[in-house]
């Protein structure tokens, strides 16, 4: 299902949003896995728990729709 896709997960440094990324690491392997917040300093904590070259991190709200659109065409 999520094999060799691209997968944006807005709320992506919450509890949901880690356990998450925590699944879909475990099994699957996505091209892209996107994490898409607007805490800094949690995402410095996640990429300290997840090495995965897969991930990207990105800053925002998903109420700039703006913002939300551009990560997503990436």
């Amino acid at each position: 299902m999520f094999n060799n896709q691209s997968v944006l997960v807005t709320g992506g440094t919450g509890s949901f949003g880690k356990a998450f990324v925590k699944h879909i690491l475990k099994h699957y392997r996505p091209k892209r896995l996107m994490i898409y917040s607007r805490d800094e300093l949690k995402q410095f904590e996640m990429q300290q728990e997840f090495s995965d070259p897969c991930i990207q991190y990105f800053i925002g709200d998903v109420r700039d729709a703006s913002r939300l659109n551009t990560v997503y065409q990436r």
